[in-house]
This record gives C-alpha cells, structure tokens and sequence, in this order.
C-alpha cells in the first residue's frame, strides 16, 4: 500500500530534521563571529537547537554518534555563552536603567559601559576559538553525523515515533516541575527541559507538516513562555544581585548610590512577575500532552 505523504517514515523524519538543525548551525556561524546584530544569540539558538534534537531523538539515532556530536556542541554553546551571558547583561542593565528613570554616568559606567568593554574581549575570544583544530574536528564530527544520520527502524510510521518522543520531553517538564524547591538550580532545570520540549516539538512538526500540528504548536508556544520567562526571571534576579554589589563599590568610591536601589527594585519587579507566568504555561502544555497519548 502506498504511504501518505501526510505520514512519513522515520527515515525521512529524521533525515530531514537533522540535515536542517546541522544546517542551520552552520549558516549562522559567520554572522556570530562577524559580530552581527543578534548574531551570537541567533547561532547559539541553532546551537541549542542541534543538541536538543540529538537527545530528543536519541533512541531512534546512533546514541553513540549522536552523544559525540552533542557533547562537542555542548562544549562550542559554552563558549557562545560567554559571549552571549555579557551582552544580556548590558542589554538588561539598560534596559532597568531606563525602566527606573536613571541617567547617570557612573551608573550607567559601572553596569553597562564595563559589560560592553568586557564583549569586545570575549567576541575576540570567540572568534579565535573558531578557527582552532578542536573547532574543525567538531564540524567534521557533525557533517559525518548528518552523512551517516540512519536511523533505527527507519520505516516506522512517523507519527507514532514524533508523538513519542515529544510526549517523553514534555514528561521531562513535568518532571522538573514537580521538582521545583525556588532554588536558581531548580528553575534552571526546568528551563533546560522546556527548552529541549520546543526544539523537539518545533522540529518534528516542521519536518512533517499536518502531524499533530495543533499539539505541536501547543506544545512549542507554552515550552517557549516557559523558557523565556525563566530566562527573563534569572537575569532581572542577577542583575539585582549585581547592582547591590555596584551599589557597595560606589558609595566607598565617593559616587552617589541611591539610584541602585531603585534600579534594583525594578529588576526584582521583573523577576517576580516573569516567574508568574509560569504556572499558566504548564497548564497549557499538560493540556496538550495528554493530547498526545
């Protein structure tokens, strides 16, 4: 009997997601080391992206072809972090600066001007650490992944595979969810595990359009609030954090401090009101898991 197009094999699936994250990581390499608008961040998403589809589709893949491939990245997205972690903090720092009303240049010296001359410093690193060997060895590891990227079974119808798959990541959610004790390293798990839901949920549907779609969109809109909303919470909380400190450092240096604690309040503002949007968001997604089973 001749196969739908609206249900493909595995092979086809899983073919076609991974050639797309490998591609996608490397389109958006020489933007990030051009330092382009957005370009560290962009490239470091399909970084992210790359990896959560070889652990999310781990057991239909070479699990061991596929776990050398994501601990190389794994590694490469450490690097784009730091880059990254800097410029998130300039920009967040202006943007409470803003938020808070204030416009003074020591202010503005200690929490903006020191992170952009420390991204200067760190996109050079960056770029330096691309043209290594350990660089080429990992994109040589990923184009011989996506050459050899067989799948196991390959086959199977894929819709019952996609439905697996992404069922066992948002079981990860809900997992971290329940696990969640308002420490950062417990959020910081849940954020990893809705992130890895969306890239999953995001991928497959795209590689198999009319599959699921409405639970896959579900599923990717509610794994994408989480994890935003928890970035947005860790970063106004750091910032508070680091404006208390600055504060410190101001008032021994002769400099006028009461602006920090407006700016620090803001960004303590911020945080409880993004970690609000939390619980909304896994309604949703165990909404539209249980759709899957």
């Amino acid at each position: 009997m001749q196969r739908s197009r609206r249900s493909p094999t595995l092979g086809e699936m899983l073919g076609e997601i991974v050639r797309r994250a490998a591609d996608e990581v490397e389109a958006t390499l020489p933007a990030a080391l051009a330092d382009e608008p957005d370009g560290v961040h962009q490239h470091r998403v399909r970084v992210r992206r790359l990896r959560s589809v070889l652990g999310g589709f781990r057991d239909a893949l070479d699990a061991r072809a596929a776990e050398r491939v994501r601990v190389a990245y794994a590694e490469w997205g450490r690097e784009l972090g730091v880059v990254r972690d800097i410029e998130v903090r300039a920009e967040v720092a202006g943007e409470m600066l803003e938020r808070a009303g204030i416009d003074d240049p020591d202010v503005q010296r200690r929490l903006v001007g020191t992170e952009q001359e420390a991204y200067s410093v760190a996109q050079q690193r960056l770029v330096e650490l691309a043209g290594s060997p350990r660089a080429e060895e990992r994109r040589r590891l990923l184009r011989e992944f996506v050459d050899a990227a067989n799948p196991v079974d390959p086959d199977r119808d894929a819709a019952e595979v996609l439905a697996a798959a992404v069922a066992r990541q948002a079981r990860r959610v809900e997992k971290a969810e329940s696990r969640l004790d308002g420490t950062d390293a417990s959020y910081h798990a849940l954020r990893k595990a809705a992130r890895r839901l969306r890239y999953v949920a995001e991928s497959a549907r795209d590689a198999a359009p009319g599959v699921l779609t409405k639970e896959m969109d579900a599923l990717v809109e509610a794994g994408d609030t989480i994890h935003d909303a928890l970035g947005a919470h860790r970063d106004a909380t750091l910032l508070a954090q680091r404006v208390d400190h600055e504060a410190a450092l101001a008032g021994r240096a002769g400099e006028l401090s009461h602006a920090y604690d407006r700016i620090a309040q803001v960004a303590r503002d911020e945080a409880g009101e993004r970690l609000g949007e939390v619980p909304h968001a896994m309604r949703l997604l165990k909404a539209a898991a249980s759709r899957l089973s």
